[in-house]
């Protein structure tokens, strides 16, 4: 466990006012300094618990085979976002996956394309909304996001080195955060460690990849299995929680309305979409019964 400090006076009027982001495992006042993290939680999705994330998985972007034009994009992406409000899901997160073959950073067209199908979003959203460029295009994210008026971001990957199907990826945290805080530092950073689909170049265990990401400045940490629509293991849950017990948690893959209240008893939320989709949309039926497991 990392070694508690006590900070007060200016030091913890900065990291409540979001000037250092390296402020694991400190104590303000009295207080554990994880409770601004929840606080962050709060601020950004109403709540610190039980937190439901509905994705919004774009078709083909500009310049991706298998596009199919902006209007049918935009339509699509606003009738998941119906979808998920009328479920009682608290927030929605865009993402590119279909975008294939992946790219670390993403082409000057799928930027564009997905800031105009965000800025629809967000227009006609009444719950949070995030976003993701895929592979790992960090920058974009955080530009997008400060464009449409995005409150989070999700990064796959942040301080593990890595190998998958697309590329390698070795990430530079300090110049990813120092990017987000000098264009948007209050948007809420979810970063996964050993995320699915990936390979460690150098093994470690996954409280070392916590344990990292946390000094660097995630704001939260998302767990998952192997593959998008597998249950995530209960045990690497339970693992980072009790290394961490304050860090807010989410599930990033597999939650179904079978194992979404075992999985939030643990996580502060999940990322959700292959359970609650019906022919590659959202379905609204399904959707309302996973969020009826935790109401």
């Amino acid at each position: 466990m990392v070694k508690e400090k006590r900070v007060s006076g200016k030091l913890a009027a900065g990291i409540v006012l979001g000037m250092t982001n390296h402020w694991c495992g400190a104590i303000i006042d009295g207080s554990p300094a994880n409770f601004y993290m929840k606080s962050k939680l709060k601020k950004v999705f109403g709540k610190d618990k039980n937190i439901l994330i509905g994705m919004i998985h774009l078709p083909p972007l500009l310049s991706i085979q298998g596009f199919s034009g902006m209007q049918n994009a935009i339509a699509k992406a606003l009738a998941d976002l119906t979808a998920l409000q009328k479920a009682g899901f608290d927030a929605v997160l865009i993402e590119n996956d279909n975008d294939k073959p992946h790219t670390e950073f993403a082409n000057s067209a799928q930027v564009a394309s997905f800031t105009a199908i965000a800025t629809e979003v967000c227009k006609q959203a009444t719950i949070p909304v995030g976003v993701q460029m895929m592979l790992n295009d960090w920058k974009a994210s955080f530009e997008i996001a400060k464009v449409v008026g995005a409150v989070f971001t999700r990064l796959d990957v942040f301080v593990d080195h890595i190998t998958c199907e697309w590329c390698e990826i070795n990430p530079t945290p300090a110049k990813i955060m120092a990017y987000k805080n000098k264009i948007y530092l209050e948007l809420l950073l979810l970063a996964d460690i050993q995320v699915k689909y990936k390979k460690m170049v150098k093994p470690r265990p996954l409280t070392a990849s916590a344990k990292l990401a946390i000094k660097h400045g995630a704001d939260a940490l998302v767990i998952t299995g192997t593959a998008t629509g597998v249950e995530t293991p209960i045990e690497k849950l339970q693992e980072v929680r009790k290394a961490y017990p304050h860090i807010p948690l989410f599930v990033g893959a597999g939650v179904s309305a079978k194992n979404v209240k075992e999985q939030l008893a643990i996580a502060n939320g999940a990322i959700v979409g292959t359970s609650i989709k019906t022919q590659e949309r959202i379905d609204v039926r399904k959707a309302k019964v996973l969020a009826k497991e935790i109401s």
